[in-house]
């Protein structure tokens, strides 16, 4: 009795068909799955041959699946399976890039572009509450992650509290770490701020990736334990390899 209702009921019930890209991608996710990082995937004209698709149908499957992050594409030369993401920790934890990498067992490499005292600009005397003409460190770093640049990561710190910090070697420690440990002004909270932002041509050549790759921009500044502003920070990430994860407290 029950087999015959099913019947009749599914034949009552128009359900849609499911889009043909839509079968495609759930086929390609199976590839991806089992693929190394950087194996190229068929061809558009292989996978229309291979399952009688038609050209906007396989370009739609394979933009999707490029947005997710999943694939990536090289002008010329193919489709590939991208590397996953690395999620970075949106949360009111005191640590940094390093550290939330670090504490997870991601080691991290870092190569120092600028690092050196300047006076500071309008936007940073505002946001670190300083005098005009007051001078801050200004630190320019890439970071890396398997030997891919993730993110370039450019901070501002007041020179009067931090003198000296300008020749620190910061290639293989926690800067808030050396913040706290050597200068005794340890984060106590921070505000953050996400957007999305196109990639400069000076970005791309860093993080090594096509200018059309869209940045996740994090802007923050960060205060001490007393409440005194001691880090004002604009990180630059590649929006292909990272995603920003955000912790909701419910009371």
């Amino acid at each position: 009795m029950s087999s015959e209702i099913n019947r009749v009921m599914s034949s009552r019930l128009k359900v849609p068909p499911t889009p043909k890209y839509y079968q495609l991608e759930e086929i390609l996710r199976g590839i991806i799955a089992a693929s190394e990082v950087g194996r190229p995937i068929p061809s558009e004209s292989e996978l229309c041959r291979m399952y009688a698709l038609s050209r906007t149908t396989v370009r739609k499957a394979i933009d999707d699946l490029a947005r997710e992050g999943l694939l990536y594409r090289v002008q010329g030369k193919g489709t590939f399976v991208a590397p996953s993401k690395v999620r970075v920790l949106f949360t009111q934890r005191r640590v940094g890039f390093f550290e939330d990498m670090s504490s997870r067992g991601i080691q991290v490499r870092t190569r120092v572009l600028e690092q050196e005292v300047v006076e500071a600009s309008k936007r940073v005397v505002d946001e670190l509450q300083l005098d005009e003409g007051d001078k801050v460190i200004k630190l320019v770093r890439i970071r890396y992650i398997d030997a891919d640049p993730i993110l370039i990561s450019t901070t501002f710190l007041p020179y009067r509290l931090f003198q000296g910090l300008e020749s620190e070697d910061l290639t293989r420690v926690s800067l808030y770490r050396v913040m706290c440990d050597k200068y005794g002004f340890c984060i106590g909270y921070g505000t953050r701020w996400v957007e999305a932002q196109p990639c400069s041509g000076e970005d791309a050549a860093h993080l090594q990736i096509e200018p059309t790759t869209p940045l996740l921009v994090v802007t923050d500044i960060m205060y001490d334990t007393k409440g005194h502003p001691v880090e004002y920070g604009i990180a630059r990430q590649r929006g292909d390899r990272t995603q920003i994860e955000i912790s909701v407290l419910m009371q």
